[in-house]
């Protein structure tokens, strides 16, 4: 019983000094790079707010300056009837896209 008794102390002061490495990956490359790697900062998409920024504006400026011929056309009736909705899907594509670009480039960014 005695002997018994001595097994099970020593598995306990074994116990207590070894770390379990079960499930855990030693990796002692990442922790180094870790402290030599570079903030990363997110570039800004500055051409793309131009570029729809300008076909916004583009597409606005035809639009106001040929309202005759576009009140016109949009009115003839029959399969006519799917240029208003074109327009719509056109118009709200690309002003999404600027304004969606334009407030990634002052920074404001939706919260993760």
């Amino acid at each position: 019983m005695r002997q018994n008794d001595q097994y099970q102390t020593r598995m306990a002061v074994n116990q207590g000094r070894r770390k379990s490495s079960i499930g855990k990956r030693k990796d002692t490359a990442s922790s180094t790079q870790k402290s030599t790697q570079t903030v990363y900062r997110k570039k800004r998409p500055v051409g793309k707010m131009v570029l729809f920024g300008g076909m916004s504006a583009a597409a606005y400026l035809f639009l106001f300056s040929n309202e005759t011929l576009v009140t016109q056309t949009f009115t003839l009736g029959g399969w006519h009837a799917a240029f208003p909705v074109m327009t719509a899907f056109l118009f709200s594509f690309v002003h999404g896209a600027f304004a969606s670009n334009l407030l990634s480039v002052i920074g404001l960014e939706a919260k993760k």
